[in-house]
């Protein structure tokens, strides 16, 4: 039996190290905050500048204003929110809704989400929606959920496409109508988001509603695995394992089953396939391994290989 607990703190570190504040959260609304200077954002937001304090609240979340920054950042992001910035009040929601430098509080996202949805903020409307079809920190509404979507939809998101997509396939607060929900998620695929490619990668890989492709669904999980999405790099794994691997799709699944061990968000599938390593391993060359877990350490940010050390527990 391999040992795993060395691979799993190394690639930890190296994932904690490149990002404090997930970047799911930082592409939200302020991947591309450009400050003329920081000494003059600070005057803005002492008059009362939401926008000024919103950046000032990015620049303290991703660390480049120091301690002191990011101890304000949310101070920042509150005034601004308060001030009925939309971008604001859809980072804190996600901040609420993870429990990321706040209290979680699914309830308090909701209400961040619905002020910035209710003046027509897309990205929030989506969110929203995605709470109420689940019912957490919101009753549990699919047509409201569906008009929220329709309405983020019209304004072109691609996440909020490939969500109402979904919801036509499976006919939940919508017609169900397999047509549209295919155009929908193909739409939002195209528009790059990692859960839409992923969501219509496994409509290609389960034939649900189209022809089943394989391969084309590889492409798609592969586009969002790159890009983050925990569910494509576990099914892509999947994928590989079940085909009969040559050793480099072995390589692969193995670098994507490590990473999703390690950051991956979805506590099921990180067990689940820190339990499958040891299987998929007990048969690979030694030089296979060591290029697996330095694909898997180079995807999250780190140098070198991962050490996973063979052994008996």
């Amino acid at each position: 039996m391999f040992q795993l607990r060395k691979i799993i703190l190394m690639a930890s570190t190296a994932a904690f190290c490149s990002a404090t504040v997930p970047s799911t959260v930082i592409g939200a609304e302020g991947g591309t905050v450009t400050p003329p200077t920081v000494a003059a954002l600070t005057a803005d937001a002492e008059k009362g500048d939401p926008d000024a304090q919103f950046q000032l609240g990015m620049l303290g979340l991703i660390g480049k204003l120091g301690d002191e920054g990011r101890f304000q950042a949310i101070d920042r992001l509150e005034a601004a929110a308060a001030a009925k910035h939309d971008g604001a009040c859809f980072v804190l929601a996600k901040l609420y809704a993870g429990g990321i430098m706040v209290q979680r509080s699914t309830l308090q996202a909701a209400r961040l989400y619905e002020a910035a949805a209710d003046r027509g903020h897309a990205k929030s409307q989506d969110a929203l929606a995605l709470l109420m079809l689940s019912g957490d920190g919101v009753a549990k509404d699919p047509e409201a959920a569906a008009r929220l979507l329709e309405a983020a939809s019209q304004s072109g998101l691609p996440s909020a496409k490939s969500n109402l997509g979904m919801l036509y396939l499976r006919g939940e607060g919508v017609p169900r109508d397999v047509k549209r929900g295919i155009e929908l998620l193909r739409e939002g695929a195209e528009g790059g988001p990692p859960a839409a490619q992923f969501n219509y990668g496994w409509l290609l890989e389960t034939g649900t509603g189209v022809a089943r492709d394989p391969i084309e669904a590889r492409k798609w999980y592969e586009r969002a695995a790159e890009r983050g999405s925990t569910r494509a790099q576990y099914n892509l794994a999947g994928m590989l394992l079940r085909d009969d691997p040559d050793a480099k799709d072995r390589i692969i699944a193995v670098k994507w089953l490590l990473v999703v061990s390690v950051v991956g968000d979805n506590p099921a599938l990180k067990e689940t396939a820190k339990a499958t390593i040891p299987k998929v391993l007990v048969d690979m060359p030694t030089e296979d391994i060591e290029a697996a877990s330095q694909a898997a350490l180079a995807h999250l940010g780190g140098e070198g290989p991962i050490d996973i050390a063979q052994g008996a527990n």
